[in-house]
């Protein structure tokens, strides 16, 4: 059996614009001015932690009342973007294809840390979730990419066996590079996504179309 883990955002599909866009709507909301939203886009790629610290550091100033402040901005932010998660988002050309062809054999994953119930509702307005065995996102367990610990519990749960099952990791990012290698995984990186380049960690293999993920294996 072969396993495959897949990045979600800058792998399979583009939702910097969606994420932007409901960063701003929150910042109205809460009476602050908007931001460009070309500069809130090189935010909202780096896990929810860093898109709440970087698109809302002036709300967040107020260190005595941080951990309420924050906890505000998580929830209007989750609301906002479940309601609006897929109104600009795109999957990359041949990526519906790629995963239909794989699910036919294989086991396919979805890796991410973007929350798990905005990445199930994502895959299911994409038409994607058909063909994904299983979802982790950045808050199914105690730790999220670069550690390997999704890919650990994804794949116990669906009875990976190391001495005759294949791994590969899919991602964009140095995080997914590294995730997949300690796992023990061989790594794809994919030159279409947000990142110019892998990151220190090199991958195994480069890809620069979906299609050429079903060459390599």
């Amino acid at each position: 059996m072969r396993f495959f883990f897949f990045d979600l955002d800058g792998t399979l599909e583009d939702s910097r614009e969606d994420m932007a866009n409901s960063a701003n709507a929150v910042r109205e909301n809460l009476g602050l001015a908007l931001k460009d939203v070309e500069i809130l886009k090189t935010h909202v790629n780096k896990g929810m932690h860093e898109l709440y610290m970087n698109c809302f550091e002036d709300y967040l100033q107020n260190k005595e009342n941080f951990n309420t402040l924050y906890e505000q901005v998580k929830q209007k932010y989750e609301t906002h973007y479940l309601e609006n998660i897929c109104i600009k988002t795109k999957c990359y050309s041949d990526i519906k294809e790629v995963l239909k062809i794989l699910s036919q054999k294989d086991k396919v994953f979805v890796i991410t840390n973007k929350p798990e119930l905005h990445s199930k509702e994502l895959l299911k307005k994409l038409g994607l979730l058909e063909y994904i065995t299983d979802v982790m996102g950045g808050d199914s367990c105690a730790e999220m990419k670069p550690s390997s610990l999704p890919l650990k519990i994804v794949s116990q749960r669906h009875n990976f066996c190391s001495l005759s099952d294949k791994a590969f990791m899919v991602g964009d990012s140095s995080g997914d590079i590294k995730a997949g290698k300690s796992f023990g995984a061989s790594t794809i990186w994919c030159s279409w996504g947000y990142n110019s380049a892998p990151g220190s960690d090199l991958p195994d293999f480069t890809v620069n179309t979906p299609k050429e993920i079903l060459s390599l294996i």
